[in-house]
């Protein structure tokens, strides 16, 4: 019985690792709430990606008032659009999204501005300095406000 849970413990901090290298995210960057936009999941979203520069648009799921984790994220390296469903936390249904980028000088994140309408749903985007941008599209009504 403990070689089956040592083959399972193995093969999850391997697929728990691969998720977060596939994200080609910031990293430990530290998030800053206030370029963010607080939402309450459950939701689904489109992220289309414009320009050079990765990016990436990272959900983080909230431990405490002033903690956040890394949920879910999408990236440019997966093509110029993708589509994600995201699930609520247990505990707490607040979600921040937030948008990244890298400009050759390590991760920034960018100020994802308020809601528009979209034909596909609502939508926040932010561009990068050197004229990239990112949007992403709650295409299931709304991202919920809390």
């Amino acid at each position: 019985m403990s070689s089956l849970l040592w083959v399972l413990t193995i093969s999850l901090t391997f697929f728990l690792t691969t998720q977060v290298e596939a994200s080609q995210g910031p990293g430990h960057t530290k998030m800053n709430p206030k370029f963010g936009v607080l939402v309450d999941g459950p939701f689904d979203m489109t992220c289309s990606f414009l320009g050079r520069d990765k990016k990436v648009v990272l959900v983080f799921r909230r431990l405490s008032k002033e903690i956040w984790e890394p949920k879910q994220s999408c990236n440019d390296g997966a093509g110029s659009e993708t589509s994600h469903h995201v699930a609520a936390g247990k505990d707490d249904p607040k979600l921040m999204i937030t948008g990244w980028y890298n400009d050759g000088q390590g991760w920034k994140q960018c100020h994802l501005k308020g809601w528009r309408a979209d034909p596909r749903g609502t939508s926040l985007s932010c561009q990068t300095p050197s004229g990239g941008a990112m949007t992403v599209t709650c295409t299931k009504g709304r991202c919920a406000r809390p």
